[in-house]
C-alpha cells in the first residue's frame, strides 16, 4: 500500500535527481523559478499576521537565506532537500546584494513519519555567520548548531550581541511531519547554478558583495525584502 509519506519520499528523490542531474542549460529556467518563488515566499510571510514578529529579524539581519518549497519526508528514514538564494546586505548603504544559489540537503534515521513542503527563511544576524556561509558549506548542528522550535517560530544557534543567536529560521509548512529536525542539514553553494545564472565562474563571496543588477526578478525580490 502506497502511503502519503512514501509518495513524498519518492517526490524528494525525483527532485534530487532532477535538480542534481539536469543539464546546465535546463537549470537557467530553474534558477528563474527559484528567485520568483523566493519572492512569493517572502510576500506570504509578510501578508501573514502570525509572522508580524519576523520583521525585526529581517530588518536587523546581515543576510537572508530564502528556501522556497523545501521538501521533507520520512518513514523512519528521513530526507530533505531544497534550493534557495542567499542575499547579503551592504553594511554601508543597507541595500541587498545579488542572489547566490545554495542547496540544503540532509538525512536522518529515527522515529519520524510524514512529509511536508515548507517555505523557509533564515536570517543571519552577524558577519561571522555570513562569512561561514559564503566561504564553504556548513552543517546545522555542527558548524552552526540549531534546535528546531514550533512551526513558525525562530530557530537559533550560537550567540550575538543583540539577538542571542547567529541564525533564526522561520517556516511555513503544508503537511504533517513527526520528529522534524534540521540538525545535520548541509547548506552548500550551488556553483554550477551560480555560473550558469551569471554567465561566468564566480564564487558566492563575489556574488553577494556585488551591487544589485538590473534583472527584473531580482529587483522584485529586493522590493519584498525592503517591505519588512
Amino acid at each position: 500500500m502506497v502511503t502519503a509519506a512514501s509518495r513524498l519520499i519518492a517526490i524528494v528523490g525525483c527532485t534530487l535527481f532532477g535538480l542534481l542531474g539536469a543539464p546546465a542549460e535546463a537549470k537557467t529556467d530553474g534558477q528563474q523559478r527559484v528567485v520568483e518563488r523566493a519572492r512569493l515566499a517572502l510576500d506570504s510571510f509578510l501578508d501573514d499576521p502570525q509572522f508580524e514578529y519576523m520583521r525585526v529579524y529581517v530588518q536587523n539581519a546581515y543576510a537572508v537565506l530564502i528556501v522556497p518549497e523545501m521538501l521533507k519526508a520520512g518513514f523512519f528514514f528521513g530526507a530533505e532537500y531544497g534550493v534557495g538564494v542567499l542575499l547579503v546586505r551592504d553594511p554601508q548603504s543597507g541595500n541587498w546584494g545579488q542572489p547566490a544559489f545554495y542547496s540544503l540537503y540532509g538525512g536522518s534515521f529515527g522515529v519520524q513519519v510524514g512529509g511536508t513542503m515548507s517555505d523557509m527563511v533564515f536570517t543571519i544576524m552577524n558577519e561571522g555567520a555570513v562569512d561561514k556561509l559564503i566561504s564553504h558549506k556548513v552543517q546545522f548542528g555542527a558548524d552552526m548548531g540549531m534546535a528546531f522550535g514550533r512551526m513558525g517560530l525562530g530557530v537559533g544557534a550560537g550567540t550575538t550581541t543583540q539577538f542571542g543567536e547567529d541564525v533564526y529560521a522561520f517556516s511555513k509548512s503544508k503537511g504533517l511531519y513527526g520528529g522534524m529536525t534540521i540538525d545535520g542539514t548541509v547548506v552548500a553553494p550551488k556553483h554550477d547554478w551560480n555560473e550558469a545564472y551569471y554567465g561566468r565562474p564566480v564564487d558566492p563571496m563575489k556574488i553577494v558583495r556585488e551591487p544589485a543588477g538590473s534583472r527584473t526578478e531580482v529587483a522584485a525580490l529586493h522590493q519584498s525584502l525592503t517591505r519588512f
